[in-house]
Parts: structure tokens; C-alpha cells; sequence
């Protein structure tokens, strides 16, 4: 199954992608039951994939060599899909690729728009998740342009079945254009999505933007941190 494009990003969960396949809209399921008790027309579904189909085959012919398949997009001379070492550090994989920025940057890992921002110094580490890397340079990236893009992205790509990721990313978004933000409220907003938000793509909002204020923003000087109403002391409090 090719997820069409009209599914959306949230076609990518795996009980939204039952249900696309099945003709009903593309929204997650309540779980349990799961797709390996209750999946495809309510027959036992494994759902995955294609890396990881294609590589219990190789583990089932004997000839898998532990390596996967990463993704380099962003600010970098070659972008493209490259197969490594699934241990390999951020770091080497950039190096490995001769896209290693030459200029301050970070780098958003593992999940896409949904994936852990980390700072320059933090890539030292595996990739993790589904093997993405994308590269941001500071200079042309803006604190409040990069928050505005990822609440847009899943005000777009939310389903809407469920209070806390429908309304919460809407109210994310009002903050974000408001004159003089409310951190707090900002702050709280996140934790209910992570709370009690029905499925991974709710609970996943908070990842990027927390990670990018506690690892980039938290370090910029303060005449570079360029969001209304905020400070260093703001910062720590509402991003712990």
C-alpha cells in the first residue's frame, strides 16, 4: 500500500493508514484493540515500513549487515538518501556526506517535522527514529519563523478528531501572532498536547519546539533571540 497523497501526514500513523486503505476518513483508531488483534477489516494487520520489511528479508536470507537508510535535507550542498552504519553519529553521517555545515547551524533529527531539534554540539549521537536529518542555519532561521512553520505544519496536517490537538495547535498558532505572546499559556498548551493528545502526532508538537528553545534558543545572545516578550529567565521557567 502507497499511502496517497491526499492522507496526509497523519496517513502515516499506522490505524490512519488502515483506515485510508479501507475508504474511511484518515484518523487514528482507538486502541486497544491493535492492528496485530484487529487491523485490515478486522483481520490481524502487521503494519510497517518498506525499510523495515525490506530488511527482515535480509535478516531472514542471512544477509543483513546492520545498516539503514538515512535522509540529509535542509541547508546543505547534497541532499539525498545514503545508507550507513544504523549506529552512526549525526556528526559522521554529515561529515560522511560532505554536508557539514561550514557556517553556525542545528540540525532537526529522527522525525521529520515532528523530529528532536539539537545544537550543533549535541550530534555526537545516533539519529534514531526514521533515519532524517535536517540541517537549519542560524543566521537565515529565526527563532519566531521557525516556531510559526512547525505549529502551521500541524495546524494543517492535524485530523481534528481530538480536542487537545484541534484546538491546541489553533490556540499555539494565535499565540504566535499575537502582539505580546503569552509564554506561559504557550507552555501549558504543550503539555496538554503531550498529555492528552489521542495520538503520536499531538503528542509529538511539543518535541520540536521544546527542544529547539531548551537547545539552540536558550544559547543565542539575547539581542539574536528575536521573540516578542521573552526572556533568558522566561526561557528556563516555561522550558524546563
Amino acid at each position: 500500500f502507497n499511502k496517497p497523497p491526499e492522507a496526509g501526514y497523519i496517513g502515516g500513523e499506522e490505524s490512519a493508514a488502515l483506515n485510508t486503505i479501507e475508504g474511511s476518513k484518515t484518523e487514528p483508531r482507538l486502541r486497544p484493540p491493535f492492528p496485530v488483534e484487529k487491523g485490515l477489516w478486522g483481520s490481524p494487520t502487521l503494519v510497517n515500513n518498506v525499510e523495515t520489511f525490506y530488511d527482515v528479508s535480509l535478516v531472514f536470507a542471512g544477509t543483513y549487515d546492520g545498516k539503514r537508510y538515512f535522509t540529509v535535507t535542509g541547508d546543505c550542498m547534497w541532499d539525498g538518501v545514503y545508507v550507513f552504519p544504523e549506529n552512526h553519529s549525526i556528526s559522521q553521517i554529515l561529515k560522511e556526506t560532505h554536508n557539514y555545515p561550514n557556517f553556525p547551524f542545528f540540525v532537526q533529527v529522527g522525525g521529520g517535522a515532528s523530529g528532536e531539534v539539537l545544537s550543533s554540539g549535541q550530534i555526537d549521537r545516533p539519529v534514531g527514529g526514521a533515519g532524517s536529518i535536517t540541517i537549519y542555519s542560524i543566521a537565515k532561521h529565526k527563532p519566531l519563523d521557525m516556531l510559526r512553520k512547525w505549529i502551521k505544519f500541524f495546524m494543517e496536517e492535524s485530523c481534528g478528531q481530538c480536542t487537545p490537538c484541534r484546538e491546541g495547535v489553533y490556540r499555539l498558532n494565535e499565540v504566535l501572532h499575537s502582539e505580546k505572546p503569552d509564554w506561559n499559556l504557550f507552555s501549558d498548551l504543550l503539555t496538554n498536547l503531550s498529555d492528552a493528545a489521542f495520538c503520536g502526532l499531538g503528542c509529538a508538537v511539543p518535541i520540536p519546539i521544546t527542544s529547539y528553545i531548551r537547545n539552540v534558543v536558550a544559547y543565542m545572545p539575547d539581542n539574536k533571540i528575536n521573540l516578542p516578550n521573552v526572556t533568558r529567565d522566561l526561557i528556563c521557567d516555561c522550558f524546563k
